[in-house]
């Protein structure tokens, strides 16, 4: 497929980066004459330095042939600007990123008047992976299936831990009726797509398929702590602390917002008035402690400045027994985070960019694409892909054990007619079912994919 992107920030590299390896070809626009640099140093793609609304560098950047076009500027209204000129100068499909608050309520309005294929709002998304963080603080992170119960997840295994010492099969048959599935583990920087007879160790990061309900099951089977966290502390109002906030009070939580700017502090207090919103330096460890971190049972801290963010959820860890969920922008800082001591950290770049992924993977596989969703975990090492088995899918009807599938791939669910099971051998895949994949292969994007 031909992708044009206008942007070429975190957001627009990292998507750049992921249609380049998926095989795509792909131009970017961006007025920083430094991105542009950056980016042609780093990828193969055709970089043109302007405004992504002059229709001469669109046309330049091969706009006549686009089969996609994503706009992930700083403007959205220069996304969305864009967008239209592309709708009206060919039949590409168009995706726009807005973040603003102001358009959230309209995002459907807005996308049937445009024509748009998809709008994403990072932002709000972030604000939706930790808000279900928060209903699971074991876990490090969690993902949604949409339109199903079904999550995915990672759980850090820490001392005392059951899990330590057995193997999953064991694990299986001391959770009787529980459905859920290790599918990848991390150890010692290694990824393992293990077999039954893997042994789980202190340390290790596991990823576990499973509907919500029987997750809970499992962490309560091996005495795992998992009470949805009520008493939250957030440092930051920008964008994602707004959606977070909104979400949290919705449901009933107590919230208690931290930030230096006084006139923003006044915003909020007028639209969230059952919050307490303070006015203060969140950055401040012992004014962070003299409003309540102790008490909290997840501190957030959601500032502008990744470092900033980095060092309070450091010192909150060393200082609390609260969950510690931070933001953290730039997407070449995992190496220090994984030497660090913090719960969890959401990358809204990331995620920004894996739904795009999905989005562009399911269409340029053409009649044959079944991408339902896409996520990419431990470091982009392991893809989970939900595929949906269409009828002309040559696996259909044969037992999974006489199928000649990939090695590094297992199967991890199938939903059928919206009831989830993590597959034996004997089970098969029906016509319209949701199939659950792990692979640390790239580029899955139909159920042919899966065979050797």
């Amino acid at each position: 497929m031909n992708a044009i992107i206008v942007g070429c920030g975190k957001v627009g590299s990292e998507l750049a980066r992921t249609l380049v390896n998926d095989g795509h070809n792909v131009s970017v626009i961006d007025n920083n004459q430094k991105s542009i640099d950056q980016i042609s140093e780093d990828l193969d793609v055709m970089a043109l330095l302007g405004n992504g609304a002059d229709i001469d560098i669109l046309n330049e950047a091969g706009l006549k042939n686009a089969d996609i076009f994503i706009a992930v500027s700083t403007s959205d209204e220069l996304n969305l600007l864009t967008c239209l000129m592309a709708k009206q100068e060919t039949k590409c499909e168009t995706i726009a990123r807005v973040r603003n608050p102001l358009y959230s309520k309209e995002t459907r309005f807005i996308k049937e008047r445009l024509g748009l294929s998809k709008i994403i709002n990072p932002e709000h998304l972030a604000a939706n992976e930790i808000y279900n963080l928060l209903q699971f603080p074991a876990l490090s992170r969690i993902d949604l299936f949409e339109g199903s119960d079904v999550v995915i997840s990672t759980l850090h295994i820490k001392p005392g831990y059951k899990f330590i010492g057995k193997s999953l099969m064991q694990i299986r048959k001391e959770t009787p009726g529980n459905v859920a599935l290790v599918c990848a583990v991390v150890r010692n920087g290694e990824v393992n797509i293990p077999s039954g007879s893997f042994v789980i160790e202190e340390g290790d990061d596991i990823t576990i398929v499973a509907t919500r309900n029987e997750m809970r099951k499992l962490l309560k089977s091996q005495g795992i702590q998992n009470t949805p966290a009520e008493n939250i502390m957030i440092a930051g109002g920008g964008t994602i602390g707004y959606y977070l906030m909104d979400k949290l009070l919705k449901h009933g939580r107590t919230v208690r917002l931290i930030d230096r700017d006084v006139k923003r502090c006044t915003e909020l207090s007028e639209i969230f008035p059952e919050a307490e919103i303070i006015h203060g330096d969140g950055t401040d460890r012992r004014f962070l402690v003299r409003h309540g971190l102790k008490a909290a049972d997840a501190f957030i801290p959601l500032t502008g400045i990744d470092e900033e963010n980095i060092v309070i959820a450091t010192y909150a860890k060393n200082s609390t027994n609260a969950k510690i969920i931070t933001k953290v922008t730039r997407t070449d800082m995992n190496d220090l985070i994984e030497t660090l001591n913090i719960d969890s950290v959401v990358f809204p770049k990331l995620i920004c960019a894996d739904i795009i992924a999905q989005y562009v993977r399911a269409k340029s596989a053409g009649a044959g694409g079944n991408v339902a969703t896409l996520f990419r975990y431990l470091d982009n090492r392991i893809e989970i892909v939900e595929l949906i088995a269409s009828a002309n899918a040559t696996l259909l009807d044969t037992p999974i054990m006489d199928l000649k599938l990939k090695r590094d791939l297992i199967l991890a669910g199938i939903i059928h007619n919206g009831n989830f099971t993590v597959p034996t051998g004997k089970d098969m895949i029906r016509e319209g079912d949701s199939v659950i994949v792990v692979t640390t292969h790239k580029g899955i994007s139909s159920m042919q994919d899966l065979l050797r």
